[in-house]
C-alpha cells in the first residue's frame, strides 16, 4: 500500500529509513554515547556494526554510490580499539581510515590529517611491524611524530567538536509546459518566485491546473548551513606547565550528503518524471469521463473542462519531493589529541572560526585523565 500511495502522491508515503551515511553516523553517535558512560564493550560493538555496514554498501554499491567509506567512524574505531588495548585492530582501522581520506580527498575535498599518519607510524612501530613501519616512514618523509616508548605513563585527551548544523532539503519544482500559451504562464510566475510561499504554491497550481499543459516535478535539494569553525585548539595549564593541541577535520557532512543526492538525482528525476505523467493521464482520464458522462454536449464539455482544471490543480499542488533528512546532524566533526601527564585538569576549547578569530570558547572543568588511557570529551557548536 506504501509504495502504491507513494508513486500516487509523494515518496514522503513511505517509512523514512535513512541515507546510507547517516545509517553510519547513527552508529558512530551511539558508540561515542556508550564511551562517555564507560560502557567501552557496547562501543565496540556499534564500531563492529559500521565495519559490517561499509562492507556490505562497498560490496552492493558497484561504483553507483560515492559514499561506500566514512572516515571518521574508521579513525573512530581505531581509537577505541586502542583505548581498550586491540592494538592489531586499531592498525587495521587507522590504515582503512587513511584509505577513507584519501578517498575523501578525491570525493569532497577533505584534505588527509596528518593525524592518522602519524597514528600508523605509532601504531606500527609498537606492534614490532617493522616492513609496515618503514612503508609508512618512506610514504610520509618528513613527518614529526611521538613513540609510544616516550610516553607511557602519560594519558591522553580526545577531544572531538561538532560544529554547525547539517543541511536541509528543499523542493526543487520543474514546471514542463507544453506550447508556447503554458510557456508564458510558466515564465510569468517565475518572475515572482521571491513571494514563493505556500500561497504562492497554492496560485501556481490553480493557474497551471486552468492552463492545462502544465507538468510539475519535485526533487529535493539540499540547503546548506555552513559553520564558521575552522578547527579547535585545546589548552591545558598546570603550574608553569601548558598543553596545547588543535583538531583536525575529519567529517564533512554537508558534502557527503549535497554528493550522496546528487548521486541518485538521476534516479528520483526519473520517479518524479513518471509520478508526474501518472498524475496528468489520471486527471485528463477524470475530464473526459466526466464530460462523457453529461448527457448535453455543451455542458458536457463545461463539466469536463472544470473537473480536468481541479484534477489537474490537484496534481501539480500534490507534488512535493522527500525532504526528510537527520537536521540535527553537525556540518562538520573534527577530532583532536593531546597526551598530558595523568591528573585532573580544566580543559579550555577555543573554537577558530575561518578568519583566526575565536568564535566561541568552552571551559570542561574537573577532566581527569588517568595513566595510559584515553578521555574522550565530546562538545557541540552550533556556529
Amino acid at each position: 500500500r506504501s509504495e502504491v500511495e507513494a508513486f500516487l502522491t509523494s515518496d514522503n508515503a513511505l517509512p523514512y529509513e535513512g541515507e546510507e551515511f547517516e545509517k553510519v553516523l547513527l552508529n558512530v553517535f551511539m558508540a561515542l554515547d556508550y564511551v562517555q558512560l564507560g560502557l567501552w564493550d557496547d562501543a565496540l560493538v556499534e564500531a563492529r556494526k559500521v565495519d559490517h555496514k561499509l562492507t556490505v554498501l562497498a560490496d552492493r554499491n558497484q561504483k553507483r554510490m560515492t559514499y561506500t567509506k566514512d572516515a571518521l567512524a574508521r579513525y573512530l574505531s581505531g581509537l577505541l580499539y586502542e583505548a581498550t588495548g586491540d592494538r592489531s585492530n586499531a592498525f587495521v582501522a587507522y590504515r582503512l581510515a587513511l584509505e577513507a581520506f584519501e578517498y575523501y580527498q578525491k570525493s569532497y575535498g577533505t584534505a588527509v590529517p596528518d593525524l592518522v599518519r602519524q597514528d600508523l607510524l605509532r601504531v606500527t612501530e609498537a606492534l614490532g611491524l617493522n616492513q609496515e613501519h618503514q612503508e609508512y616512514q618512506r610514504a610520509f618523509p618528513g613527518l614529526t611524530w611521538q613513540s609510544e616508548a616516550t610516553s607511557q605513563s602519560d594519558g591522553e585527551l580526545v577531544f572531538i567538536t561538532q560544529a554547525g548544523r547539517a543541511p536541509l532539503k528543499r523542493d526543487l519544482f520543474v514546471d514542463i509546459p507544453f506550447g508556447a500559451d503554458a510557456l508564458a504562464v510558466v515564465l510569468a510566475t517565475k518572475r515572482y518566485d521571491r513571494y514563493d510561499t505556500s500561497n504562492h504554491r497554492v496560485a501556481e497550481s490553480i493557474l497551471y491546473g486552468l492552463t492545462g499543459r502544465v507538468v510539475r516535478l519535485a526533487v529535493p535539494q539540499f540547503v546548506p548551513r555552513r559553520s564558521v569553525i575552522a578547527y579547535t585548539e585545546a589548552m591545558i595549564s598546570q603550574g608553569d606547565s601548558r598543553y596545547t593541541a588543535r583538531s583536525v577535520l575529519m567529517e564533512d557532512i554537508t558534502a557527503i550528503a549535497v554528493r550522496d543526492l546528487e548521486d541518485r538525482l538521476l534516479r528520483t528525476t526519473v520517479k518524479a518524471a513518471a509520478r508526474a505523467a501518472w498524475k496528468y493521464a489520471l486527471a485528463e482520464a477524470v475530464r473526459v469521463g466526466v464530460r462523457e458522462s453529461v448527457a448535453d454536449k455543451n455542458a458536457g464539455a463545461v463539466a469536463g473542462a472544470l473537473a480536468g482544471a481541479i484534477a489537474r490543480s490537484l496534481a501539480i499542488a500534490s507534488e512535493e519531493a522527500d525532504k526528510r533528512s537527520w537536521a540535527t546532524l553537525p556540518d562538520r566533526v573534527f577530532v583532536g589529541r593531546m597526551r598530558v601527564p595523568p591528573g585532573t585538569y580544566d580543559v579550555e576549547l577555543r573554537h577558530i572560526g575561518t578568519y583566526g578569530g575565536v568564535v566561541a570558547t568552552q571551559v570542561l572543568k574537573g577532566i581527569t585523565i588517568t595513566e595510559r588511557s584515553k578521555r574522550f570529551v565530546s562538545t557541540r557548536v552550533l556556529q
